[in-house]
């Protein structure tokens, strides 16, 4: 056996004491984690949480004007509460009311005061209306007017007979036309006119607001004569609107 000196037993205790200080340091370290940053997605353990997809504002899309038509009226509006003009146009919506019998037409509006009045007719002679007659003509208040080359020609007349009629000047009465226009155009006439509803003639009956009167309508295709017998005639009903003074 080999003899171990005092000298070297504690050399080799040091030794031994600093190799056990080691392992022992080694021992209680952590372990190494793993570097997982380059490792393939599908081994990550958080899981991925998709966010809420962002509404897009919808796109507006400029559109460009739709084009305009524009239609030539028959004739022009103005709004059906103003006063007729009385200028030889009959506007749309210019007089309250309208009638039509064979091709001719009738409008009117009423005040306490006044009755005004539009004629049309398809030709270019003569236009007249009758005011409620007694029986046939007899008795009625006509206006019969015409355009002789630019100008109107117009006159008031009274239901002498059955069959006949002649001027209120003719017939002890007085004219009682208030105001009065009119043109033809593409052969055709317009007239427009102004009464009083009670002027006091005795040519002339008095008309009341409210009330319902028989007219006579009759026009001439091509004749300017008063005293030419009508191309076409006809009758209706107007109604007067019952309005305060």
């Amino acid at each position: 056996m080999w003899a171990i000196d005092r000298t070297n037993l504690i050399i080799l205790a040091v030794a031994i004491g600093v190799v056990a200080l080691v392992g022992l340091t080694l021992l209680l370290s952590p372990a190494e984690q793993p570097d997982t940053s380059n490792a393939p997605s599908a081994e990550r353990t958080t899981p991925i949480v998709a966010a809420d997809p962002v509404p897009l504002e919808p796109t507006v899309v400029a559109q460009p004007p739709a084009p305009v038509v524009i239609s030539e009226p028959i004739a022009p509006v103005v709004p059906s509460s103003s006063v007729p003009i009385v200028d030889g146009i009959i506007h749309t919506g210019e007089y309250a009311h309208a009638m039509e019998a064979g091709g001719f037409r009738v409008y009117w509006s009423n005040d306490a005061v006044v009755l005004r009045m539009g004629l049309f007719s398809p030709g270019s002679g003569y236009v007249a209306i009758g005011l409620d007659p007694d029986r046939r003509m007899q008795g009625a208040n006509f206006i019969i007017g015409t355009v002789r080359n630019g100008q109107v020609d117009i006159r008031d007349d009274y239901g002498t007979g059955s069959l006949t009629h002649g001027a209120d000047i003719a017939n002890g009465g007085t004219s009682n036309i208030l105001a009065v226009a009119g043109r033809e155009l593409n052969r055709q006439t317009t007239i427009e006119f102004i009464i009083p509803l009670d002027s006091g003639d005795p040519c002339d009956k008095p008309l009341e607001p409210g009330q319902t009167y028989e007219v006579l309508i009759a026009y001439h295709d091509t004749s300017d004569d008063f005293s030419a017998r009508h191309s076409q005639r006809g009758s209706g009903e107007i109604r007067l609107d019952d309005v305060s003074p």
